[in-house]
Order: structure tokens, then sequence, then C-alpha cells
């Protein structure tokens, strides 16, 4: 009996090394290819696993300096090897091909994950004729004039509830992320799609529980790294997607009741009102017509409110942060900010014209998005045939391939050796100076907070408002 339990035993050892072998080589053994860029080593990825670190504590150490001598690694992310690119040539080359680094987002790389189906198949990572489809509708709703004063009232709003918050902690410091996060929300649903979720007035609003609930699910290290553990019918992954169509069906249940101009939808106009009388349709309302005409199926339907809501919200709320804890940082920007603003003359009026005539403000909101992009990294292109990037980096086809816009904004060979220095002054004086650095250093691909090329964000108008509304509305209220 002790033998056959030794047998046993071994074999079960034998079997279990076999499996972690196979694993390695299928999954954990860097490419071959591209042979010239070094490979960061797959641990790295896994260190969440077992201790509390940041992600940009992990860039730092194990990332930065390697990108940015070769201008690309290999970087394990999502159970496969991909390439992280930093080198803004290279990515001039991306940008510039669409049919040759084509988008494949998660629906692609690692469906039936969670992950895959809470975004789905959608406007940012779709591509050819799907993805002309989805502009079409999605486009013209971005492009529209907004509703600056909507804004406004809701950055008051905001200005009470942190006053109340002060109040209760006895002047104390408050954490403001989740308020941030409320008021972003209440913007991208108001403004941008003309629905009321009530998430501003209420923490308890359903949107915001379901929210944070879903984010807690989708983002846990270990099914980022192992999606294929999402197939396992763990009863949490049951319920996380569980959350998923919860979450998707109260967005959809607000767009129709904004689109049929019930109380619940803002000031029971529907989508047919504007800003102004006659304006065209809002985004909320040609997404539903796509549907209902036939153009998008259900499932589009849900997948693009939710990659429009998600970025929408998310991004502008983590750009307020980083602005906010700039801002603090440099108080000396905060007077330069406020000064601008009492020479300009623009009391409470938020015309869009007018914001654009604050020249400082905007360059202050250029260098937070430069140094802090509210994405960090982004992997979601495909390479559709083998190729060479730049002279000598062969990418064999069907590669992933992607950027990270924290370590490409902060090149020094771009920018100077004050690269990680906060000087919004960088970007020019006047309007027509800073507008025209903008559009050069994004022509070379040295800013890519929007991304680039045709597929550049379609959301940048309506971020650029909010910023400025918002920062005008907080730096007259507070310091």
């Amino acid at each position: 009996m002790l033998l056959l339990a030794l047998i046993t035993f071994a074999e079960l050892v034998l079997v279990v090394a076999v499996a972690v072998a196979v694993v390695y080589f299928l999954i954990l053994l860097p490419p071959r290819h591209p042979s010239n860029i070094p490979t960061i080593p797959f641990w790295v990825a896994l260190l969440p696993f077992f201790k509390d670190v940041d992600q940009s504590e992990i860039f730092r150490k194990y990332i930065d300096q390697p990108l940015r001598t070769h201008g690309a690694v290999k970087l394990f992310f999502g159970a496969q090897w991909n390439i992280l690119v930093h080198r803004p040539s290279f990515l001039v080359e991306i940008f510039r091909d669409e049919d040759l680094y084509q988008k494949s987002g998660n629906q692609k790389k690692i469906p039936h994950s969670v992950l895959a189906a809470f975004l789905g198949d959608n406007i940012i990572s779709s591509h050819g004729p799907t993805w002309q489809t989805y502009r079409a509708v999605i486009k013209p709703g971005l492009q529209q004039k907004f509703n600056a004063g909507l804004v406004a009232k809701n950055a008051a709003q905001l200005c009470r509830l942190i006053q109340q918050a002060t109040q209760k902690a006895g002047g104390h410091g408050i954490t403001v992320q989740d308020l941030l996060q409320r008021y972003s929300v209440a913007n991208c649903s108001e403004v941008l799609l003309n629905m009321k979720l009530q998430a501003l007035e209420r923490a308890d609003a359903r949107v915001n529980v379901l929210r944070t609930a879903v984010k807690r699910e989708i983002f846990r290290p270990v099914f980022m790294n192992f999606p294929v553990l999402d197939h396992m019918p763990f009863p949490s992954r049951n319920n996380a997607r569980a959350l998923v169509a919860a979450f998707k069906n109260e967005l959809k249940s607000a767009l129709v009741r904004g689109a049929a101009g019930d109380a619940g939808a803002l000031g029971g106009e529907g989508f047919g009102k504007g800003d102004e009388e006659g304006s065209k349709p809002g985004l909320g309302r040609r997404m539903l017509d796509a549907a209902e005409a036939g153009l998008w199926s259900e499932k589009q339907l849900l997948d693009n409110l939710t990659v429009v809501f998600v970025a929408g919200q998310e991004n502008p709320q983590l750009l307020m942060i980083s602005a906010l804890y700039l801002l603090a940082k440099h108080p000396a920007a905060q007077d330069a900010i406020l000064g601008e603003l009492s020479a300009g003359g623009t009391g409470d009026e938020f015309a869009e014209q007018q914001q654009q005539g604050l020249p400082y403000l905007t360059s202050v909101i250029y260098e937070c998005l430069r140094l802090f992009p509210p994405i960090g990294q982004l992997i979601n292109r495909r390479v559709d045939a083998d190729v060479v990037l730049g002279d000598n980096i062969v990418i064999p086809k069907g590669a992933y391939v992607g950027y990270n816009c924290y370590s490409t904004n902060r090149d020094p060979a771009a920018w100077g050796l004050d690269a990680d220095e906060f000087r919004p002054e960088r970007w020019g004086v006047t309007s027509e100076q800073i507008q025209r650095q903008y559009r050069q250093r994004r022509a070379r691909a040295e800013f890519i907070s929007f991304h680039g090329g045709r597929r550049a964000c379609l959301g940048e108008r309506f971020a650029m408002l909010q910023m400025r509304v918002t920062l005008t509305v907080l730096v007259r209220q507070f310091r």
C-alpha cells in the first residue's frame, strides 16, 4: 500500500510538472520575434497577485527603462505576449496604417471573458465596415454643440457636495474620487446621452452601485492576466456576468426613458431638444434609431452604449483627479487660471467659444493630459501581415501591438530634459500658438492621450469642454 501511494504521489507530481511545462511553453515562453527588442519577464505581470503594488510603480521599475531605450518591448498581458511601443516615430507608422495594424478588442483577443462581455464589439475596438457603421452613428453625436450650461450646473452641485463633505469632516481633507466619479457620470449621461441616472444627487443610485460592483469584478488581476479562467464555473464569474447584464440593462432603460421624454428624462424634453430649438438629435437618440432601423443589433446597441458611457465618464474623472493633484502641487497655476478668468469676464456664461478663449487654462489641461493620460496603456491592435516596424523590428502576422501613453508623452527626446515636469507654458502663450503646438505634437505622435490617426478619440471635444467648465467652477470656489 505504501509503495502504491508513493507511485501515485510520484505520478501526481509528474502530471503537475508536465502541466506547468505545457503552460510555460504554450503561454509564458516569450516569442522568438521580434528578436531585437527586450522581453519583460512574464512574472512582472503577476506581481499584483502576490503583493499590493501600484501599476505605475511596476512600470517605472521594470518596464520604463528598456521600453525607452529600445523603443519597444515584448510584454505579457491577457494570457499572451504583446509588443508594447514607445517611440513616437513607430507610433506614427502604426496610426497611419489602420488596415495593417487593425483594431482588435477584447471580444477577439479574449473572447468569452467577462471583460469581453462587458464592452463587446464597439466603436473603439472594431475594424473595417463594422467600425464605419458604428462611426456613422456615433461621430455626429459627438461633434455637435454640447450644453455647457448643464455641465456648469452639475459643477456647482459638485462644489456644494464638496463643501458639505468638508464641513462634515470638520474642515479636514476629504477624498474626492467618488464625488468626481458621480459628477462625470452625471455629465456623460445628461449632456451626451440625455438620460437621468441620479448619479450626482444620490450616492446609492443604482448606476453608482452597479458600476462599483462591475469594476471590482472585472479588474481582478488573476482574471485580467489569465482570462481562460473566466470559462470556469466559478460563482464569482457567474455573479460578474449577471452584474454586467444588469449594468447594461440599466443604461438601456434610462436611454429609452430619455428618448420617450418621461419624467425621469432631462427636462421631460427627450432627445429632440438640444441646446437650441431645432437642434439635431443627440447621441443617445441616434443610437436608439440605429437599432430601431435595423442598422445595429440589440447587442451592438448595448455594447456601444456601454463603451460610450464608460469612456465618457471614466476618462474625464481620471483627468479631473490628475488636474486637482497638479494644481494642488502648483498653486501659482491656480492663481494664473483665476487671473485669466477674471480678465476674461466670462461671469456665469459657459459658451464653448468663450471657454476656448482661455489659453492658459487650455495649456494647463493639455499639460495634465500629457503627464497623466487617463488611459496609460492600450494594447488593441492586431497585425494583419508580417511587417517591419521602423528599420529592423520584424513583427509577425497575428501579433498584438499597443503603446504606453504615459511613457511616450514624457519622452525626453521629444519634450526635453524637463519632460517629467509640469510646465503649461511649454504649449505656448496665445490660443494660436497652443493649437499649433498641439497639432504638431499629435501629428508626430509625441502627445497621444487622444491616440492618433483615423482612430483618434471622437470624444475629445466633449472632454475638453467638460474640463474647461469644471476647472473654471472649481478654481473660483476652492483653493
